[in-house]
């Protein structure tokens, strides 16, 4: 039998909802009795329309699962979230439709997480049906190779690429975590962040990295949140997502750091979605590149740049947000490979070095793990003496940035560029520019501390 085929419903959920609960989750309570082996799920609702921020007068209704042991943040209970991605998923004890987690099926209140992201004019009605024990088998995993590494150019002793930010199965992506290391190592990447959407299920999908061990996997998640996205690596657990309050988001954050992940805000920009929250700290990084840089990253870059003017220290991190593997009739939003853009980090090839080079922003940010290579140093002879070495960057500008704004742009070369950084700077940092003004690469800051 396939879930096309289920009878009539063991039991079925119904409401509504109005324009004023929009971005505000609900918690709908259903009795589990004893004994059971495996739950199904279907939901549907009136006006649906897609997640795209750019399509608008419908519906959007995301839902999640929370089993007997409570729904409270951090709660075991949490089973998964698919947001509006899976119209139906089965929990069994044995396995489960990612990025739902398998386990005992224990007898109590359970809840059905639904959250109207999107409430057109007509309002939002919605049906949840839940099948106990229906039977359904274990549906058979599929993945496929993508290749072998290539050949990169060589980059500097003590370096490491990577990229920070993936979509699968476990949520709205459409491949396997294996599939996505497997494209991350054809890529030639010696990192790769998991970052499903409000989950950690696909953690063990992964294991300990690719073949041999490479790709090195950073263990993370995307929590999605109705006023912005913010990543979380180095963490085994999910982080609270329904309350949209900037003053509960901000908590979270900072929990999330004390716990010892690396935070950082995902794409601040038109579309991203963008970030809604005025916080100005309580995070490690902003995602100043997310996917091929003509897709608007310029506003992140702004953001960025506005935050360092103001003295807040925040490392600049990059993902290419890759959702595909297979389709290729998606959205231009969604139309991001593996590596586009990468992050590299001075590190050894461990997760805590990884973590520890993010988090103190020993790193650069280029449009793929090709480069071009930017590495911004400072002497430790002279103070407000740096240099810039620039690898691999053909008809590009090299650029120096300070609060002040661009300080000096001259033809890149594969050379080291010395420069005196003025004395009133605050901090100093580089970037490698196109002829046709999209950005190639950027450097993390240096903060100018002077006696």
């Amino acid at each position: 039998m396939t879930a096309a085929e289920l009878s009539r419903p063991s039991l079925t959920l119904t409401g509504r909802f109005e324009k004023d609960h929009e971005r505000r989750y609900a918690h709908v309570p259903f009795a589990v009795p004893s004994g059971l082996r495996q739950i199904h799920i279907r939901y549907a609702y009136s006006d649906q329309i897609d997640s795209d921020p750019l399509v608008g007068g419908g519906n959007t209704l995301d839902i999640g699962l929370f089993d007997e042991r409570g729904i409270a943040e951090g709660s075991p209970g949490f089973r998964g979230w698919s947001g509006s991605n899976k119209m139906e998923f089965t929990v069994d004890e044995v396995w489960a439709t990612p990025p739902y987690r398998s386990g005992k099926i224990g007898a109590g209140t359970w809840h059905v997480l639904l959250g109207p992201y999107k409430v057109g004019p007509r309002g939002c009605d919605w049906k949840v049906e839940i099948w106990f024990d229906p039977g359904l088998p274990t549906p058979r995993l599929f993945h496929a190779g993508v290749g072998h590494n290539p050949s990169l150019p060589a980059k500097r002793a003590g370096w490491l690429r990577g990229d920070l930010h993936c979509h699968t199965l476990f949520s709205d992506g459409d491949s396997w975590p294996v599939e996505m290391l497997e494209a991350a190592s054809a890529a030639g990447l010696d990192f790769l962040g998991v970052t499903d959407h409000n989950n950690v299920a696909h953690h063990a999908a992964y294991g300990p990295g690719g073949r041999g061990g490479e790709p090195l996997v950073i263990p993370g998640v995307e929590v999605t949140t109705y006023g912005g996205h913010w990543n979380a690596w180095g963490t085994d657990r999910w982080w609270e997502f329904r309350d949209p309050e900037s003053s509960a988001v901000e908590r979270t954050m900072r929990a999330a750091m004390a716990s010892g992940a690396v935070v950082s805000i995902c794409h601040p920009k038109p579309f991203g979605p963008p970030w809604e929250y005025s916080n100005e700290g309580g995070f490690d990084a902003i995602e100043v590149w997310n996917g091929p840089w003509a897709q608007l990253n310029s506003a992140s870059l702004a953001h960025w740049d506005g935050l360092l003017r103001r003295g807040v220290r925040c490392a600049a991190v990059g993902g290419s947000d890759t959702h595909y593997l297979r389709r290729r009739d998606v959205a231009a939003r969604h139309q991001d490979s593996i590596g586009t853009p990468t992050t590299w980090v001075e590190a050894e090839a461990t997760v805590g070095s990884i973590l520890a080079a993010l988090r103190d922003g020993r790193s650069f940010v280029s449009e793929s793990p090709r480069g071009p290579q930017i590495y911004l140093d400072a002497d430790p002879a002279r103070i407000g003496r740096i240099s810039i070495e620039v690898r691999d960057a053909e008809n590009a500008r090299v650029e120096v940035i300070t609060a002040a704004g661009r300080i000096a742009s001259r033809p890149a070369a594969d050379d080291s560029l010395v420069f005196d950084v003025p004395g009133d700077a605050r901090f100093v940092r580089a970037q490698l520019v196109a002829e046709n003004g999209d950005l190639r690469a950027l450097t993390n800051p240096l903060w100018m501390e002077r006696p």
